[in-house]
């Protein structure tokens, strides 16, 4: 009897893991795939790819979180630094071009891509030969809007 109760045991063990635990996107797969998507558009457009500059996806990523604070949405939050102080606080110095792409509540990085892509705006900063290098951000903790996204672009003096 005590060997048919075991594995009852241990079956109700792996299925009393919260579904919430599982559900939670992964950021760095996230940021990632967004990269990788903006490159595929890029090419598509016959533009050459971004490289990822790790000081960028720091800057996306602190941004990101800003977004889903509440405190504002836009490219200008009141007291947070503007975009070509924020991409100098993460390191990213000696650039000579940035640009940043937003987003909010798109479930997926090819919905927001996607969503970019259909902005002219946001379009044309993912299509830019001005930008040789990208970073990208995303959280899902809280907002209004529950995931919010950033992209920041930038050349370096030099490149």
């Amino acid at each position: 009897m005590p060997r048919v109760l075991l594995p009852c045991v241990a079956a109700a063990l792996v299925f009393a893991v919260p579904t919430s635990a599982a559900a939670a996107p992964d950021r760095a797969v996230y940021e990632a795939s967004v990269i990788a998507l903006i490159n595929q558009q890029r090419a598509t457009a016959g533009v050459a790819a971004l490289s990822e500059a790790q000081e960028l996806d720091t800057a996306a990523e602190r941004y990101a979180s800003v977004l889903a604070s509440g405190t504002c949405f836009e490219h200008t939050c009141g007291p947070v630094p503007q975009l070509s102080d924020r991409v100098d606080q993460a390191g990213y110095s000696g650039w000579q071009a940035v640009g940043e792409n937003i987003a909010a509540g798109f479930q997926t990085p090819e919905a927001v891509v996607a969503g970019w892509m259909a902005s002219p705006g946001h379009r044309a900063n993912i299509l830019s030969t001005d930008y040789s290098e990208v970073g990208a951000g995303f959280t899902s903790s809280g907002g209004k809007f529950g995931m919010y996204w950033a992209a920041e672009f930038g050349t370096r003096d030099g490149q």
